[in-house]
């Protein structure tokens, strides 16, 4: 039996030699159908590039600006801004004015005495420190200011526009607040609003320090009409700043500073049930030290301007946080910001400072009559003058990107420059910031400068963050992971972008072989592939994406293997071959097997 299996595999031998010529084969498929296009050879290439291509790098834009509101007559101006979709609402001393985004100016008003701007709700020619806002929540511009008429009383002036264009009509009113506050000696108003009210506030000064919170019911007001009022007078203090609010928030928030040599607190309130019994709590927060601000330094003049106290110029509440601003330190004034995380107060929870900052330029600059706003992307900017004695009075910005270190703000950026000093005692007294609610990224801007002959003009300026890129989700990756050498597979990879955005995958197939930013590919979608290993083993499959901005997921991985054993298949029209070549061939075979 031994020499039977012997002479077998001898002829046997012979037979795959001969096979081996003639198309016996180990059957391969390195053919797939992607669709009906062929799918391109991978490239060797075993080094990985990992820099970014900055062609792909988020969008930062320029400034823009132009001329606003020229001088008045009033000194100071108190400039104010509201971005609204087409246009932006600009405010001063003496002057209202509705302007295109492009610099065109459409309108421009007096808002004091019978020919102005509240001319026909009787106003007088005391009126001043205006305000005006967009509300976030029925898209229309509100604009104040106060009065405080010949007969001693005080007013709250208020004008609310019929749709987003300010060009239209406005709904406007003169409100006697005279007994709320308790004198005719209003100041230093103020404007907010949040979701179901408006909120006019001031100062008074009568028989001691006060402040006046006037609301009115917001539904009203955008037909024309006054509803419910209620009113809370706050003693023993004054001038707090009260927000803009977006959203749902708990409360109206305000946020009230301190006035000794050194304080170490900021002052919380809240505003529940404003509509029908209005309650107010309070929450003393622990921040960084700050101090009454130093009047500051001019180039060209020893005249200093007044900045009075460290009250908040301006505060904006969006997403869960009060950003606020003001000005402080005795021996350099500088402006100073905060984001604090109100975290469900007073309903639940408790107030947090999450972050705060200085702008500080350096050296011996100023930074003062400051105002901050959030977008709607965790992007802030902020407006304030700087001087020095180096410096003339000038405007300034500066801005922080939602993933920039914590604490921290942008470089300062010289948005106007002065051509000269400024004389007066009184430069300010405030700007402002508003964010676009075309896109939610945009900020403008308004302050003042002085081109130079003892007047000042404002000037109006636009900036852009930066889109916040959320980096797409690591791959998955299916697709058999036994299989045999030489055969192709197919596996299929997918990717989810935050953001939507399309995605490029970077495959490392474990053999040497890499697909190179293979795409773009839809978000969400499956990505089919075939890859066809030459050698036997075990390989890890390794992916991640990348979004069209250049933002990389981490990477998914796979091992799969390929064994050594292989489908031999048989060619059988060898025997045809074999019996037309070798006549007596299988009769040998016969003999081998039947042989005893």
């Amino acid at each position: 039996m031994k020499e039977k299996i012997i002479c077998i595999f001898i002829v046997l031998f012979f037979i795959g030699a001969i096979s081996n010529v003639h198309g016996a084969d180990i059957v391969t498929n390195d053919q797939i159908s992607l669709g009906n296009i062929a799918h391109s050879p991978p490239t060797f290439e075993p080094i990985i590039n990992t820099e970014r291509d900055e062609t792909l790098s988020p969008l930062h834009k320029s400034d823009f600006g132009f001329l606003g509101i020229e001088f008045t007559g009033w000194t100071p101006p108190d400039p104010i801004i509201a971005a609204g979709p087409n246009h932006v609402v600009v405010m001063t001393n003496g002057a209202i004015g509705f302007f295109q985004k492009n610099g065109t100016k459409d309108f421009q008003d007096e808002i004091e005495d019978s020919f102005g701007f509240w001319g026909d709700q009787g106003a007088t020619g005391f009126v001043f420190d205006p305000e005006v806002i967009y509300d976030p929540h029925t898209d229309r511009f509100m604009a104040m200011a106060c009065e405080r008429s010949s007969d001693s009383k005080s007013y709250f002036l208020l004008a609310v526009s019929d749709d987003s264009d300010p060009n239209g009509d406005w709904h406007k009113y003169r409100i006697d607040v005279t007994t709320e506050g308790g004198g005719g000696d209003i100041d230093s108003p103020n404007i907010a609003v949040d979701s179901e009210a408006v909120y006019l506030s001031a100062d008074f000064f009568t028989g001691g320090q006060k402040y006046l919170v006037y609301i009115l019911e917001k539904e009203p007001l955008l037909s024309g009409s006054i509803g419910i009022t209620k009113s809370m007078l706050i003693t023993g203090s004054q001038s707090f700043g009260i927000p803009v609010t977006y959203g749902s928030a708990p409360a109206m928030y305000m946020i009230e500073h301190f006035e000794s040599s050194s304080n170490t607190v900021v002052r919380l309130h809240a505003i529940t049930d404003p509509l029908s019994t209005p309650d107010r709590e309070t929450y003393d927060l622990t921040v960084p030290a700050y101090s009454p601000p130093e009047d500051p330094p001019q180039k060209g003049t020893t005249t200093r301007p007044e900045t009075f106290d460290s009250r908040f110029w301006s505060c904006v509440w969006r997403d869960g946080s009060l950003w606020a601003t003001h000005h402080q330190g005795t021996s350099r004034v500088m402006a100073r910001w905060y984001e604090i995380k109100t975290n469900n107060w007073p309903t639940s929870g408790t107030p947090e400072l999450y972050q705060s900052g200085d702008i500080d330029p350096g050296e011996e600059i100023r930074t003062f009559f400051t105002s901050i706003a959030p977008d709607g992307y965790g992007n802030a900017a902020m407006c304030f003058a700087r001087s020095s004695p180096d410096e003339y009075i000038s405007i300034a910005r500066c801005m922080r990107l939602a993933d920039d270190p914590l604490g921290t703000m942008g470089p300062v950026v010289m948005v106007k420059e002065s051509d000269g000093p400024y004389n007066s005692g009184r430069w300010g007294d405030y700007s402002g910031v508003s964010c676009d609610p075309s896109d939610n990224l945009t900020f403008w801007m308004m302050h003042e400068y002085t081109p130079g002959d003892g007047t000042w003009n404002t000037w109006i300026s636009s900036c852009y963050g930066e889109f916040p890129n959320n980096p797409p989700e690591t791959p998955t990756i299916d697709g058999p992971i036994n299989g045999n050498a030489e055969t192709a597979y197919n596996y299929t990879f997918n990717s989810i972008d935050p953001d939507e955005d399309d995605v490029y995958y970077y495959i490392l197939w474990g053999d040497g072989y890499v697909e190179n930013w293979v795409g773009p590919h839809p978000s969400g979608i499956d990505f089919e592939i075939s890859h066809t290993y030459t050698k036997q083993g075990t390989f890890t499959i390794k992916a991640k994406s990348r979004d069209s901005n250049g933002y990389e997921s981490g990477w998914a991985s796979l091992n799969v293997t390929m064994p050594r054993n292989k489908i031999f298949r048989f060619n059988f029209g060898i025997i045809d071959f074999l019996n037309e070549r070798f006549p007596y061939l299988f009769s040998i075979f016969r003999y081998i097997l039947e042989f005893q």
